[in-house]
């Protein structure tokens, strides 16, 4: 049973806030569920295990609870592309991709009584943990905008070879958290400010990941990925 005074809905957003920040300030396999529960101030240790589960399942509402207004936030970009018509311009997906995770980091640093953000640094944590990230992202309705992305860039990347797309994905996720995740920490602890410098930054994000994605392949990289020529056999010779 959790805290009969408190609200259930309330709750388990607590714990969700409570567990990111401490996932963030000292690792996902370093925090215990009872001490998640504990710096919520819970008064039942178990209070985690009542509304998620296990860590997994705390891990996947910390997901659902961030990604939900991005998801929409994105998939209402999505649809503003597509009345432009420009929902296959590579360009203007990536900064679908982009700009919402970014606008979240800057909202809470420009509003003085709203707290830290701590989810970009949350991700770039839990992709490293197996088996705990969200990868198949068909497979949840707040990772719906993302699947559509991933389609919509592969398709825009079609004259590179199919290993080389797979891994320019990844590359493109990873540069674009880890740079917000560090501008994220840099606006926590004032080492950077919302406004221009951060608009620049995102700027330059969108053009250095356009630029990974379209990169072309050199021939010492293409030779790795194209199967050998099977040799000629060599004629037998008369001794």
């Amino acid at each position: 049973m959790t805290d009969p005074h408190q609200n259930p809905a309330a709750t388990r957003v607590r714990l969700i806030e409570t567990a990111e920040r401490l996932f963030v300030e000292r690792g996902i396999h370093a925090v215990s569920l009872r001490e998640i529960a504990a710096a919520a101030e819970q008064r039942n240790t178990s209070a985690v295990a009542y509304h998620f589960g296990d860590k997994r399942g705390l891990v996947t509402a910390v997901y659902a609870h961030r990604l939900g207004p991005t998801n929409e936030g994105q998939l209402h970009r999505l649809a503003v592309l597509d009345e432009e018509g420009r929902g296959k311009e590579l360009r203007g997906l990536v900064e679908v991709f982009v700009r919402p995770m970014a606008d979240r980091i800057t909202r809470a640093a420009a509003d003085p009584d709203a707290p830290p953000s701590y989810f970009l640094r949350f991700v770039a944590q839990a992709l490293y943990v197996e088996d705990i990230a969200p990868y198949d992202l068909a497979a949840e309705t707040w990772t719906r905008a993302l699947d559509r992305l991933y389609a919509r860039i592969d398709a825009c990347l079609t004259e590179l070879p199919e290993p080389v797309r797979a891994d320019r994905w990844r590359i493109f996720v990873g540069l674009t958290l880890h740079t917000l995740a560090d501008h994220e920490r840099a606006l926590q602890h004032g080492a950077a400010k919302p406004g221009r410098r951060t608009d620049l930054l995102v700027a330059n994000l969108v053009d250095a990941a356009v630029a990974v994605l379209t990169a072309p392949v050199a021939p010492a990289t293409r030779a790795l990925i194209e199967p050998d020529v099977p040799r000629e056999p060599e004629a037998p010779t008369d001794d």
